[in-house]
């Protein structure tokens, strides 16, 4: 009996790692990955169209850069246009809704409410149409091309094919390489002052920096960068000729930058009071940001805050006067 027990247990521990193999679906044939609507190469596009309701947002490539077309020219940020194109080479059906629809108007198809559209090098053109959101939750129905069959559509391809224009606008009027800075210069209604790299050869957080005449460490600093870095608009970009004042303006904020051969360069923005906004614009560029007037004054007393948060600090770790003596202990 001895000798069966070592078989016994080989025995039962097949058995155990066969039930594990299936109940884990080892054995069972994956189905073939869904293929992509449309086999195109994110280089032969040179333009597409977004239809989404009433909005109509038309890009095209020139000389290697996307550019708006409609429904107004913008500043493009680097990521968004490009990543659309990804989005749409991406999008694959679920499965088959209606292969031959005799009615398209029961899938919202006959006048789709959103198109979505890809011009190629050759002038091909290929359209992905969505329709009304399926029963179930999480898809749409869709159509491709020429094509009659009405698949499902994966809510998530949607989402990222719908964008509107300020989803590919740049929102930040200052671009800054926390690097090669070397100092910063703001100047806003009374407010002013000047941050400057005392140790140029170090990273911007391990430095030492000057506040005027204060010394700032690196982790300190990195918070006069950030709110200069985090300025942003939610509005349309405009124009920067069409902002009347820029030459005698509320705001001066002055980035200097140094390249790998440390060689300076300076940048000039300057800003002008517009209600509860402020419009910036570089020096010499052609776009104006609406920026939130309270962000820019934030930015004007970050000094001040930083001084009331380390005195309130200071405060807090000091030790509690001792409590008076009892008065019947003095008598005595």
């Amino acid at each position: 009996m001895k000798r069966l027990i070592p078989t016994l247990v080989l025995v039962l521990l097949c058995i155990g790692g066969f039930w594990y193999a299936s109940s884990k679906d080892f054995f069972k044939e994956k189905p073939p990955e869904t293929p992509a609507l449309v086999a195109v190469s994110k280089q032969d596009v040179t333009g597409y169209t977004i239809k989404n309701g009433d909005t109509v947002v038309e890009m095209e490539q020139k000389d290697g850069k996307w550019v708006m077309t409609k429904p107004s020219a913008l500043p493009l940020n680097d990521y968004e246009p490009g990543a659309w194109v990804d989005s749409f080479t991406n999008a694959k059906k679920e499965k088959t809704v209606d292969a031959n629809p005799s009615d398209l108007a029961q899938f919202g198809l006959a006048q789709p409410n959103q198109e979505f559209t890809v011009t190629l090098k050759d002038g091909t053109k290929h359209t992905l149409s969505v329709g009304d959101p399926v029963a179930v939750q999480g898809f749409y129905y869709a159509k491709f091309g020429s094509s009659p069959e009405v698949f499902q559509l994966a809510e998530m391809h949607v989402t990222s094919l719908a964008k509107q224009p300020l989803d590919f606008m740049e929102k930040s009027p200052v671009k800054l390489n926390y690097e090669a800075v070397r100092s910063i210069a703001v100047d806003y209604k009374g407010g002013k002052w000047t941050l400057t790299k005392a140790e140029t050869d170090k990273k911007s957080y391990e430095a030492n920096w000057k506040l005027g005449d204060q010394e700032v460490k690196g982790a300190d600093a990195s918070a006069y960068l950030d709110k200069v870095s985090f300025l942003t608009t939610d509005q349309p970009a405009k124009a920067s000729a069409e902002v009347k004042g820029l030459d005698q303006p509320d705001l001066r904020l002055e980035v200097k930058e140094a390249d790998a051969e440390g060689k300076e360069t300076a940048a000039l923005y300057t800003g002008k009071l517009d209600g509860a906004n402020v419009w910036i614009a570089k020096q010499g560029d052609a776009w104006a940001f609406s920026v939130p007037a309270a962000s820019v004054q934030e930015l004007a007393d970050l000094p001040k805050t930083k001084a009331a948060e380390g005195a309130a600090a200071g405060d807090a770790a000091a030790p509690a006067p001792a409590a008076p003596q009892d008065a019947a202990k003095e008598q005595k």
